[in-house]
């Protein structure tokens, strides 16, 4: 799981200074999860997922902090992602909770639920396919690039690396 640092440790002068902290860090906590998601693993879809759940709250409450274009950009390059997801971590979830309701219900009920699991899981094969060939691609390498920096003393601002 990812941490954020104390912004009580680190001094900001201004809201954009913060704001583009934040953002760094969610968008590097979100890169860090991606060798987990490329394996399928359940618990990085899942901190993926959170972590930009949490990136785009911090995105619509910092949104002058942003030049439109970026927010243009990731806010689409991060509703992609969080669909694509979903649709693993959904399944992800309906699996796991069968799996313990086999623990539960009556032997009869297994045969059934043990269907219902296997057509699962060919489901989330075809939704991880869909989500790894995302993060395969130049479009989520672009977005893997953004970033937001503070103001510069002069008054401009840079994002992608480029005086905006």
């Amino acid at each position: 799981m990812m941490t954020i640092s104390d912004p009580q440790s680190d001094h900001f002068s201004t809201a954009k200074e913060f704001a583009a902290h934040l953002f760094m860090e969610l968008h590097q906590a979100v890169i860090a999860q991606e060798a987990g998601a490329m394996r399928g693993e359940v618990e990085a879809i899942h901190d993926m997922r959170v972590t930009i759940r949490r990136q785009r709250v911090a995105i619509s409450n910092f949104v002058s902090c942003l030049p439109r274009e970026l927010n243009r950009r990731l806010s689409a390059h991060l509703k992609k992602l969080a669909t694509l997801l979903g649709g693993v971590r959904d399944l992800d979830v309906m699996i796991e909770t069968l799996e313990s309701a086999l623990l539960t219900h009556p032997a009869p009920d297994h045969k059934a639920i043990k269907n219902l699991i296997s057509r699962l899981r060919a489901r989330r094969r075809g939704q991880y396919r869909h989500l790894k060939n995302y993060l395969q691609s130049e479009d989520y390498a672009e977005f893997k690039t953004q970033f937001f920096t503070p103001e510069p003393a002069s008054g401009t601002e840079k994002a992608h690396g480029q005086a905006a």
